[in-house]
């Protein structure tokens, strides 16, 4: 069948065409080039000079799938799948969970996929890596583990009504899990890493131009008709992750930027903008410094982090006993809405020792980036870091950290990079087999309609594709 609206299409996006390349060619601009040639930006790189092979090393890498079935009645059931792809040999291994969800719910959807992958990587260890003695044993995790975890505790806190409140034991079970994981691998000796090549942090961003900007204030404060009290604010957005959330830092932000008269007024209210604009991120202003430091192939500094959530910061939720007491509350909540369909066999203080446990198990996380080529971006990798705790107040929740020793894994990323596209290739062959075609989802749900057939209430509504 022709395409009736290709046309229209053309006349659409010639109109918008140059709102667009405006906005690519205002984030290019020279103030940004200006902003990030301040010395404060200039040892995040450090150049790669030479790559050592890495010989008889153990490695699995672990990614999810997911597709969602919506009913006529309003409930869905969500299929998900990952899948370990390793490169000793052994055959992958797999897991499915299927979970309905009579309350709909994109927080359930997340967790029962992030569910199949922490169980595939529980499988990995005990089927394979408990077997191997003398080799150093890896762990490729695709996405955040920053983002998991605040995510997951935000949900604990944040629940947006009765929808994700339904599902508030899964999340505790979920963040659980995820910080026995973590403790396994250590236990077992193996390197857990963190990979995103698509990432939304701003944690640098926000540590970068909040000391920029501290540094100017702070330094024309006397002359200025400004109080001490807006050093203390940039000192939030340089430690906390990120004040521009909370109504109140964006107000006193904007606030600064029209009051703002000192010394180098422009540099400050465009640095400013800079942390207000959301579409910016860490990968933008790492990029631009490689490009104007001549950076082909280089890691960044590293950068240590615990609770540095502002949300949770404000709120003063930075210890696992507040965090714990404001969770029963959301349990307490979510188990009356679940006592009229179904029976626990948890008690409440069983979950609340299970999160506890959790929660003062997580270790802290050591953020930074990689960049492999010059036509590649930077690329995010976490690893846990086990000598602190995530909610230990003893170091500061945000700091350098570049005494930690990271050569390895550098040299066995590199080894398994290839492009751009190909960034990793035991993730990428992981996608490609975790990854739903529309033939094979159509066998799936050919499956559940004849399971379904007599209860005419569930005619299937619709289908959605998603991918971790």
């Amino acid at each position: 069948m022709p395409d009736l609206f290709y046309d229209l299409f053309i006349k659409e996006f010639e109109s918008i065409r140059n709102k667009i390349e405006n906005s690519i060619s205002k984030d290019n601009s020279g103030m940004l080039r200006k902003i990030t040639s301040r010395h404060e930006f200039k040892d995040i790189w450090k150049k790669i000079n030479s790559i050592k092979e890495l010989n008889d090393i153990a490695v699995a890498a672990i990614d999810g799938g997911i597709r969602t079935l919506k009913f006529s009645d309003g409930t869905e059931i969500i299929i998900t799948r990952a899948i370990s792809v390793n490169n000793l040999g052994y055959r992958p291994i797999r897991t499915v969970k299927t979970k309905y969800l009579p309350v709909p719910s994109n927080i359930a959807t997340w967790i029962t996929l992030l569910n199949s992958e922490i169980e595939a990587a529980f499988e990995t260890i005990f089927q394979i890596f408990s077997r191997i003695e003398n080799q150093e044993k890896y762990i490729l995790f695709d996405g955040s583990l920053y983002v998991r975890i605040t995510g997951l505790i935000h949900e604990l806190m944040l629940t947006r009504g009765f929808l994700d409140l339904y599902y508030i034991p899964e999340i505790i079970e979920t963040l659980g899990k995820l910080s026995q994981l973590l403790n396994l691998c250590k236990k077992h000796n193996v390197n857990i890493i963190f990979i995103s090549k698509t990432s939304g942090l701003k944690l640098f961003k926000d540590h970068l131009v909040f000391t920029m900007l501290r540094d100017i204030v702070k330094e024309n404060l006397p002359f200025l008709k400004l109080n001490n009290d807006i050093i203390d604010l940039l000192t939030k957005g340089i430690e906390w992750y990120s004040i521009v959330w909370l109504r109140t830092y964006r107000k006193k932000l904007v606030e600064l930027i029209r009051n703002y008269e000192g010394p180098e007024s422009e540099l400050v209210k465009q640095g400013i903008k800079l942390v207000l604009c959301q579409s910016i991120t860490d990968v933008n202003i790492l990029d631009q410094l490689a490009h104007l430091l001549n950076i082909d192939k280089g890691i960044s500094r590293r950068l240590l982090v615990g609770v540095i959530d502002a949300y949770l910061n404000a709120r003063n939720l930075v210890n696992v006993e507040s965090l714990v007491k404001m969770i029963k509350d959301r349990l307490e909540d979510s188990l009356i809405l679940r006592s009229v369909e179904e029976r626990f066999e948890n008690s409440i203080s069983e979950y609340l020792s299970f999160i506890k446990s959790g929660l003062e198990t997580l270790p802290r996380i050591l953020v930074m980036y990689v960049k492999f080529s010059k036509n590649d971006s930077p690329i995010l990798i976490e690893i846990p870091v086990f000598k602190w705790y995530f909610f230990d107040d003893k170091i500061p929740p945000k700091l350098f950290y570049d005494t930690y020793d990271i050569w390895d894994i550098i040299y066995l990323l590199n080894s398994l990079y290839k492009g751009p596209y190909h960034y990793n290739k035991l993730l990428w062959l992981a996608h490609e087999y975790v990854t739903f075609t529309d033939n094979q989802f159509d066998e799936y749900v050919a499956y559940t309609i004849k399971c379904l057939r007599n209860f005419k209430g569930k005619r299937i509504l619709s289908l959605i594709t998603s991918s971790s």
